[in-house]
């Protein structure tokens, strides 16, 4: 008897989407908006965590909540993004509570070096997941 081919469609892998944020209620309710639209989502609270799971695969698109590295001399928010942008050019999103973040000298420079996308808090759920989405979309070629 010869082998069929499964029967059922193709259907492609979700795009994933890692998400920082220290509130892990924020967090949270951010991915679960995010995996209703079709990603696959995943929440981490803190960048430590982040790093560790970016060196084991790359995802398609960060949601870095700026907050998360509150320390003043911290650099493991820039590291990151360092990072990432060192293996792909994929969505990075920065949520802060800067109105003008290029006055903070490390917000600007990583906003100025690393090509990242800005979105002041508070912002709706929605308004970030159809960013996101639109964001995955074009450097998808979509």
């Amino acid at each position: 008897m010869e082998a069929r081919p499964d029967p059922r469609p193709w259907h492609p892998r979700p795009f994933s989407v890692a998400v920082l944020d220290s509130d892990e209620t924020m967090a949270d309710a951010l991915c679960g908006l995010l995996r209703n639209n079709g990603f696959a989502a995943t929440a981490f609270y803190d960048i430590d965590s982040l790093a560790e799971a970016h060196q084991a695969a790359c995802f398609d698109a960060y949601v870095l909540d700026y907050l998360a590295d509150w320390q003043p001399e911290s650099h493991a928010l820039t590291d990151l993004v360092a990072a990432v942008r060192g293996t792909s050019d994929v969505p990075i999103f920065i949520l802060g509570n800067q109105i003008a973040p290029e006055s903070n000298d490390k917000l600007g420079a990583i906003l100025m070096r690393h090509k990242v996308r800005y979105l002041l808090k508070p912002l709706r759920a929605d308004y970030l997941a159809r960013r996101v989405g639109e964001a995955i979309a074009e450097h998808a070629g979509l």
